[in-house]
């Protein structure tokens, strides 16, 4: 493989990370559609298992609510020291 090909497996395994279309990227790149379809399963590889919590909140869960901000508001924090 010479330097040229390397750099465009790059490029696609680039745009494949950064969610871009598969038919995107083989125009782009000139690889073939197979190529970046190996190439999309090696960058972003498909687990059920994380497909199927991509969509859960913390109501699925059932473990209650949860704090995402712990830093006080801003009135609040006037007498901490800087």
């Amino acid at each position: 493989m010479n330097n040229t090909t390397k750099e465009k497996y790059e490029l696609a395994k680039k745009m494949l990370k950064g969610k871009i279309d598969v038919d995107e990227v083989v125009l782009m790149s000139g690889l073939p559609t197979e190529v970046v379809e190996q190439l999309k399963e090696e960058v972003n590889p498909s687990n059920p298992e994380i497909e199927m919590l991509k969509n859960l909140d913390t109501v699925d869960l059932n473990i209650g609510e949860i704090l995402f901000d712990n830093l006080p508001a801003e009135d609040e924090s006037e007498g901490l020291p800087q």
